[in-house]
């Protein structure tokens, strides 16, 4: 089976609610365009972090997650793949949802899912579910590609079920290894991992806010008699101010250097969950239904997102490594030399596109191109010599397969790579 996914998100027209999409159909979301503007966090130590995750995988498989021997068979239509995978997902029992081999079925589309149509659901389907135009999740403070729970989410029609769905696409992406393409906050992870915030959490939600909480924490609240600070906080709700206690008789009890730290946990917990308190327990929910608890508790939040979301910022010379070559390329033939003097011309955000046109998805694992994964798993980046000097550039995403053919230049290799990176948007059968 061979194809291109469409590079342009297709969303249903449809609102309301019952399995229908929260709000009409969506821009293309920023989400979807990965570029040079996303700052990932640093590795955790790679060696931990890999035996980590490969005993994780060996759990799962050991519990059989994922393993069958039913199928959890879901048929999905491009224009309506909201409201079809979220009916289907949500109907589906709990023994699907860990047990059964996942199969991505597109309406009137032939093929077998050895792993790219399953690639691409979860590629389209996340950068439609959590794009902040649905009203579900809004952009953090400091960027507009991470994401968290919107407070106005509250007014989305079944926002609890929207949000138990969500959980559950996140944990049916963890257990069949499959990347999304969205990139949520810190404080999204320790929620998904029942974790404690910190302070440092606040940051990228409300960056004032955590300064003035900064300047607390770092000075002798004693001898700033002007702040008259008690257990309470003043919030607004549908317009009108109301006064929240922190705690049973908050307004009463005064803060003092002794009990300063109780005072900042308490307000940051405030702070992180006003207003998606219910949201943020509905989608821990879902995603707990997938997968258990205990053995999603071995990672830390940094570790949980790289797990989830991949990397994004291109390492070429790991691409390159990474590399096998069929019928008659090489490393040092000409169009190879061309192709990698092409890629290293893209923009990242072209290289994204590139990988997203042969694997299916615009997501890096952790461990680099020498874990990406095909059909039967891991199946590294592949170029093959195919087709006459005047076809474009030909994907076979269950194999993570690229067929080039023998350009006779530099100058038109480059316009046939980038033609096909870009514009091209059909599906075909080998």
């Amino acid at each position: 089976m061979s194809y291109v996914p469409a590079m342009e998100s297709r969303t249903a027209n449809t609102t309301g609610s019952n399995g229908r999409s929260p709000r009409g159909s969506p821009q293309p979301s920023p989400i979807a365009s990965p570029g040079l503007g996303r700052h990932r966090v640093p590795a955790p130590h790679k060696r931990d972090f890999e035996a980590k995750l490969r005993n994780f995988y060996r759990k799962l498989e050991s519990k059989g997650y994922g393993q069958g021997p039913g199928k959890f068979k879901l048929h999905i239509r491009r224009d309506h793949l909201l409201e079809d995978a979220f009916r289907r997902i949500m109907s589906a029992n709990k023994k699907d949802l860990q047990k059964g081999k996942l199969c991505i079925v597109w309406d009137n589309e032939e093929g077998l899912d050895y792993g790219g149509p399953s690639r691409e659901f979860f590629f389209l389907l996340s950068r439609e579910l959590f794009n902040p135009y649905y009203g579900l999740f809004e952009y953090s403070a400091n960027d507009t590609y991470t994401v968290q729970i919107s407070p106005m989410s509250a007014f989305v029609d079944n926002y609890h079920d929207w949000f138990r769905f969500s959980g559950r696409v996140l944990g049916l992406a963890l257990v069949h290894q499959y990347l999304l393409d969205a990139f949520f906050t810190r404080p999204f992870y320790k929620a998904l991992l029942r974790l404690p915030v910190a302070l440092s959490d606040l940051e990228s939600l409300d960056f004032e806010f955590h300064q003035s909480l900064q300047w607390i924490k770092e000075h002798d609240v004693s001898v700033q008699g002007e702040l008259e600070l008690t257990f309470a906080v003043t919030e607004e709700v549908f317009g009108q101010v109301m006064e929240r206690e922190l705690k049973p008789g908050g307004r009463n009890v005064p803060v003092t250097e002794k009990n300063k730290k109780e005072y900042l946990e308490r307000i940051v917990r405030w702070r992180l969950e006003r207003g998606v308190a219910e949201q943020t327990e509905s989608l821990v929910r879902g995603f707990y239904e997938v997968v258990d608890p205990r053995l999603v508790s071995v990672f830390d939040a940094r570790e949980l997102e790289l797990v989830i979301a991949g990397t994004a910022e291109i390492d070429l010379v790991d691409w390159r490594n990474n590399t096998e070559y069929r019928g008659g390329y090489h490393d040092q033939h000409p169009v190879v030399v061309w192709f990698w003097q092409a890629i290293e011309r893209f923009t990242n955000e072209q290289r994204l596109r590139l990988l997203q046109f042969v694997t299916g998805t615009s997501s890096i694992p952790f461990e680099g191109f020498a874990a990406l994964r095909g059909s039967i798993g891991s199946r590294k980046f592949c170029i093959e010599k195919w087709g006459k000097p005047n076809s474009l550039p030909r994907a076979h995403t269950c194999f993570n397969r690229l067929d080039l053919p023998s350009y006779p230049t530099f100058e038109v290799l480059y316009e046939k790579l980038l033609l096909a990176v870009e514009e091209t948007n059909t599906f075909g059968i080998e």
